[in-house]
């Protein structure tokens, strides 16, 4: 409903909506300049339709409970969803991995995106991932006593590369954690604050825009920009010494977008299309059998073959991806209270 209140409210600020928003201003035409508004947004025909749904079921529902006699017609809109190719380069994860390393309260996205690109697993059985599930050398992303949905939750073999950044985790393995102040550590607080993370969407944008400021070739952020295609301008931090509202930058890419690289990678190095389902949860077997397939020796052999081939990928442009090289960069000032991260 939300977007809907900033297209009225646009319309009424530019003379295009007068008097009160009644039934009778829900017109064809109305409804027409509302799926072109968000067209030019770059909406999808499914996007744009569950924004209108938000519209038509109070409408229809008033008139169900007889509150209204009618209810204006708001037709479904029609067309196909532009297919998802954004995907990442390896020097562009490269970037987002040194980008998430460089700041604490980023690393838990530099652990996700590891866990995300080595495995091909579900972004929310990531975010809920827990140690109890790591165990024989395999991520079991189904929790135990959790039933199985259409989305399932596979059982991948641990890639050498990502073993070691699972080695010494306890409980959830997601977890937002930065350093506390040093004046609660000196009053005998704790050293770290810990939260549990449930989203990682503005964690992951930030990170990407810090990659694009380090590196702006690799265009992993662009310029924001309003309905009306004008560049959204952020306010002037005087006490950086700025004079002048500066653009507002935004991520290119979604963690998603890690999904799309990662299942696109496979497909180009010639994995068998059915070990990149059965890592990603679009396995068909069924039966008992399909329980124990993930014993086999040569399980998603070809799958972690490929995975380690994008980390040397990855590693022609960084190191962030290999664990006991990042531990052993000199840390941030908040950290330690020395220099910058290497």
């Amino acid at each position: 409903m939300l977007i809907l209140q900033k297209f009225f409210d646009e319309r009424r600020a530019k003379g295009l909506l007068t008097g009160p928003l009644c039934i009778r201003a829900v017109t064809r035409d109305l409804v027409s300049d509302f799926v072109e508004w968000r067209s030019d947004q770059g909406m999808s025909p499914a996007t744009i339709s569950r924004d209108l749904a938000a519209l038509r079921g109070p409408l229809n529902w008033a008139v169900k409970e007889q509150i209204i006699a009618y209810a204006p017609r708001i037709p479904e809109v029609r067309g196909k969803n532009r297919r998802r190719e954004l995907e990442y380069c390896p020097e562009q994860v490269a970037a987002i991995l040194d980008a998430a390393w460089a700041t604490p309260e980023r690393r838990h996205v530099h652990l996700y995106a590891m866990i995300h690109l080595s495995t091909h697993g579900r972004s929310e059985a990531i975010l809920e991932l827990n140690s109890d599930q790591i165990r024989d050398g395999r991520i079991y992303f189904n929790a135990p006593g959790r039933e199985q949905t259409r989305k399932r939750r596979s059982i991948v073999p641990i890639a050498p590369t990502l073993a070691p950044w699972l080695a010494d985790r306890d409980g959830k393995l997601i977890r937002y954690r930065v350093p506390t102040s040093g004046k609660t550590r000196r009053e005998g607080g704790p050293e770290w604050f810990e939260r549990e993370t449930s989203d990682i969407g503005r964690a992951f944008e930030a990170c990407l825009v810090s990659a694009h400021l380090a590196k702006p070739h690799l265009n992993l952020a662009q310029n924001a920009i309003d309905g009306d295609g004008s560049l959204i301008l952020l306010p002037v931090r005087k006490k950086l010494g700025e004079t002048e509202p500066r653009p507002k930058l935004v991520g290119i890419g979604t963690p998603n977008t890690l999904r799309h690289t990662i299942h696109t990678w496979h497909q180009r190095h010639g994995v068998p299309q059915a070990q990149i389902d059965a890592a990603a949860g679009h396995t068909s077997e069924r039966g008992s059998g399909a329980n124990y397939t993930h014993l086999r020796p040569e399980y998603l052999r070809e799958f972690i073959d490929s995975t380690e081939a994008f980390w040397r990928a990855v590693g022609e442009h960084t190191d962030a991806h290999l664990r006991y090289q990042c531990d052993t960069r000199r840390r941030s000032p908040r950290e330690d209270g020395s220099a910058q991260l290497a």
